[in-house]
């Protein structure tokens, strides 16, 4: 799981990497040159698309998400419970539902052959691995049910008094 994780986050620097140098040139060339690079912008809005799914099912995995604790002055194993099967029953169903609507649309754009304006890149596969990358988080989601018995043996989780409104 390490190794993977690892793996993703070595490709999304790397991706990252490409797209500042990306966006250097194509600076360098408008701004100097009076030639920027040539689907400079196509090539930002296809890596930015993988990027952010790529790095989706990490932050599943991880339970990095944006979680708003509201009901953290309670103290309960239910609502710890609660918590944990809301989160992975949304988490699993949107990112399900996303995958499975662009792999509808990846079908579509294929059948149409669908290419880039200025490139001429096909964009059913990036739309497949998208669809791909959606579907694996939503699996990832899932992981998370192995907290179940650990909560349901513990203590409710005191909440911390810095997170305290009241």
């Amino acid at each position: 799981m390490r190794f993977l994780q690892s793996a993703v986050a070595l490709t999304a620097a790397v991706m990252m990497f490409a797209l500042m140098m990306l966006t250097l040139f194509d600076v360098i060339g408008r701004n100097l040159l009076h030639h920027p690079v040539r689907g400079a912008t196509e090539l930002t809005e296809i890596a930015m698309v993988l990027l952010c799914f790529l790095l989706f099912p990490v932050v599943a995995l991880q339970g990095r998400h944006i979680v708003a604790d509201v009901a953290d002055v309670f103290q309960s194993k239910i609502l710890d419970v609660l918590k944990v099967l809301l989160t992975v029953g949304l988490g699993f169903w949107l990112f399900g539902l996303i995958a499975w609507r662009i792999w509808l649309l990846a079908g579509r754009t294929a059948s149409y052959r669908d290419v880039t304006a200025t490139l001429g890149i096909p964009l059913a596969p990036v739309l497949y691995v998208v669809a791909v990358l959606a579907g694996l988080c939503a699996i990832c989601f899932l992981y998370h049910l192995r907290d179940l018995p650990r909560i349901l043996r513990s203590k409710a989780a005191a909440p911390a008094p810095q997170n305290n409104i009241l």
